[in-house]
């Protein structure tokens, strides 16, 4: 088990552990904690840099179960999973025996993640909290012919990605039912691509590094409520960069209950 799935292992255990010992012994005054499944559905374009800041756009469409569990009122935490396809455009890759320039596609992939939401102070109808997220997206193995190639060749790839985001978020707790936030935050995507080249008896692999031009993000969303346990989630971010702008688009559907 690599750094990396050791490190995403305890992010997705804790949450379920905290929930399920709170399940246990509930919560003093709260009649214990409330478990909120959810579903959402998350656009999230991004430019990237590679080969010595060589920029392209990678587009991720997410689809994610959310097992949300709040412990008490203003914290809660939540294992993510689910599945994306990420498209990455066009790479190039000149280490190989024969240089490709990559019209890469959509390749579809499982993501896992954790996320924990914790109420900081209050001011008047308004609640600030602290919010973290860790994504990780392992793809799938994915094969290309090679352009232009007379003879026998091919192309075998896969790529993973990481994506970890912290900031506060502002809430106004004025009107019944509706609850319309704003936040900032550090929003950090990076990860690999690895491509794999046969040509008769020549191979070769190269491996590129990608990370995200944009860094910070802010955003504007709501949460409303359709019935006393159904809520619904949307939200818009813009994520800007020297030369440019990515943004993201979310919407998510949440059920509540309560142990």
């Amino acid at each position: 088990m690599t750094r990396v799935h050791r490190v995403l292992f305890i992010l997705i255990l804790v949450p379920l552990t905290a929930g399920f010992i709170s399940a246990q012994g509930k919560i003093p005054g709260l009649g214990g904690p409330t478990f909120k499944p959810g579903l959402s559905i998350e656009y999230n374009p991004r430019t990237i840099e590679w080969d010595e800041e060589t920029s392209s756009a990678m587009k991720s469409l997410l689809v994610l179960f959310n097992a949300e569990v709040e412990l008490q009122d203003g914290f809660s935490v939540a294992a993510l999973a689910g599945y994306s396809m990420s498209n990455f455009e066009s790479l190039v890759f000149r280490e190989l025996p024969i240089s490709v320039d990559l019209e890469v596609g959509n390749i579809g992939g499982i993501v896992l993640g954790a996320e924990a939401e914790k109420s900081l102070f209050f001011w008047r109808d308004f609640t600030v909290f602290g919010k973290g997220r860790f994504l990780s997206y392992f793809g799938s193995e994915s094969s290309w012919t090679i352009p232009g190639l007379n003879v026998e060749g091919s192309l075998t790839g896969k790529t993973n990605w990481m994506q970890g985001q912290i900031g506060p978020m502002v809430v106004y707790e004025g009107f019944s039912g509706f609850r319309p936030y704003a936040y900032i935050q550090y929003n950090r995507l990076w990860g690999t691509f690895q491509l794999e080249e046969n040509v008769l008896e020549l191979t070769g692999t190269e491996e590129k590094s990608i990370s995200g031009k944009s860094v910070i993000g802010t955003g504007i969303g709501a949460d409303y409520s359709l019935t006393d346990a159904l809520n619904l989630k949307a939200e818009a971010a813009v994520m800007p960069y020297s030369g440019g702008v990515d943004w993201n688009l979310f919407i998510k559907f949440q059920y509540s209950f309560q142990f």
